[in-house]
């Protein structure tokens, strides 16, 4: 099974049990080592989670998130 950015994102909120900006996830997943399980790491990164969780927000049926803030903004999981 491939380690996806939303897997990434999914790891550090449920190890940090609190809400975090992509700025900060990316960060810690940095520094646990979490990057290094995706399959490609490109020049933005958080750019890359942007894209991945409002995609995610927006059309899944089984949402793993939620923003609970805007600016900054800021996400949580969703239980």
């Amino acid at each position: 099974m491939t380690y996806t950015y939303l897997d990434l994102i999914e790891d550090v909120l449920r190890s940090e049990k609190r809400a975090l900006s992509l700025a900060e996830i990316w960060e810690i997943a940095c520094l646990k080592g979490l990057q290094k399980q995706l399959r490609s790491v490109g020049s933005t990164p958080i750019n890359t989670m942007n894209a991945c969780i409002r995609k995610h927000i927006k059309s899944s049926p089984k949402v793993r998130f939620r923003q609970i803030s805007k600016k900054p903004a800021l996400y949580y999981l969703n239980n």
